[in-house]
């Protein structure tokens, strides 16, 4: 018999120390932050891929860029990526 309930996988990284972590804001954060794993993408591409608003994954990306989780570079358009800050995954 399975269980009611299933733990779920969430990043520690999407765990933020100056922001309200409530449950929609750290399963989004986690989102993103998978989407970005494995390279730099730019907001755009981010929101495509996640069926999400422009605006709700750069809010997120930017309260993650004060905590030092994702970096965005220079260069027009910015592509973000991750840090290395926190790579462990929380059950």
């Amino acid at each position: 018999m399975s269980p009611i309930w299933r733990k779920k996988r969430y990043e520690s990284k999407a765990i933020l120390r100056k922001k309200r972590n409530i449950k929609p804001g750290v399963e989004t954060r986690t989102l993103i932050l998978e989407q970005i794993r494995q390279n730099a993408k730019t907001v755009s591409e981010i929101a495509k891929g996640l069926n999400m608003s422009y605006t709700r994954v750069l809010i997120h990306l930017r309260n993650m860029n004060k905590e030092g989780i994702v970096d965005k570079t220079e260069e027009k358009p910015h592509q973000w990526s991750i840090t290395g800050l926190g790579q462990q995954i929380l059950l």
